[in-house]
Formats: structure tokens, sequence, C-alpha cells
């Protein structure tokens, strides 16, 4: 626990370093997850413009998943890739919770595989997103993105 609460502490400053600022990036994130709670409504509201068109839904789940993995990486890992894999695991556990939600208890609504497909997809292009503002603000170098090697044991790599 005082790892967590050491963590959150250290973040203003982190951002503060890499340049930002944490209100845009906790309000980023925030307004991911407000987007999220669409998927667990009983139904769209009537006059949402755009229902109809075929292949929405799944742009929707696209662009929020990636939205999300993008702003939860932008302010919960600023320098460091750690957080970024829970981060994604942690996106990886809702593709699939939202479908059987849908499925089990939203009677309006429907699970579906496909849009399982798609919220992997916008995971990826989210971390891609993420990959791609560190390196454009210099935070990190494609040598930085490869986990680091594990020191020989025995003297030989």
């Amino acid at each position: 626990m005082d790892a967590v609460v050491d963590f959150l502490r250290r973040l203003p400053d982190e951002i503060g370093r890499v340049g930002g600022s944490l209100v845009w990036r906790a309000g980023l994130l925030a307004l991911a997850l407000l987007l999220n709670l669409g998927f667990y409504l009983p139904s769209l509201p009537g006059g949402v413009p755009g229902t109809g068109l075929p292949g929405l839904d799944k742009a929707v789940h696209l662009l929020v998943f990636a939205l999300t993995v993008f702003a939860a990486g932008r302010l919960l890992a600023p320098r460091k890739r750690f957080p970024m894999g829970w981060i994604v695991v942690v996106a990886l556990v809702h593709a699939p919770f939202i479908e059987l939600v849908q499925l089990v208890a939203l009677p309006q609504r429907s699970g579906d595989g496909m849009d399982i497909l798609f919220d992997v997809i916008g995971i990826a292009l989210g971390t891609g997103l993420w990959i791609g503002d560190r390196l454009q603000r210099g935070t990190v170098g494609l040598d930085q993105l490869e986990p680091e090697a594990e020191p020989a044991t025995d003297g030989h790599r």
C-alpha cells in the first residue's frame, strides 16, 4: 500500500518533468472513463445521431478503448513503462466483461465477440499512441521500450 501511495505522490513531479499538465491528463482520463459508462447503459438514448449507421458500434469500441488506454498511460505512466502493463491487462479484462454484462444483465443489449476484437484493436492502438507520445516527447528511446536483459550469472550472455 505504501508503494501505491508513494507512486501517486510522485506522479505530479514526473508529469512536470516530461511536460504537460496533471489536470489535462486527469481530465482526459476522466472523459475516457465517462465514455466507458456508455457500454453499461441498458440501451442507447433515442435520437442519438448515427445509431443506425453500420459499423458505428465497432468504431465506438475501438475509439473508446484506444482513448482510455492512451489517457491512462499518459496519466499513470508518464516516464516509466511499469504501470502501462497493468493498464493493458485491466483493459483486456474489461473488454469481455462488458460483453458478459450486456449478455447477462442488460436485456436490450447483446454480447458480441466482434466487439471484443475491436476493443483489443483499440487497446493496441492506444498503447501505440502512448509509445509514440513518449518517443515524440523524448522521454524514452526505442532501446528503452525493450525489456532489460537479465544479468548473466555465469559470466556468459
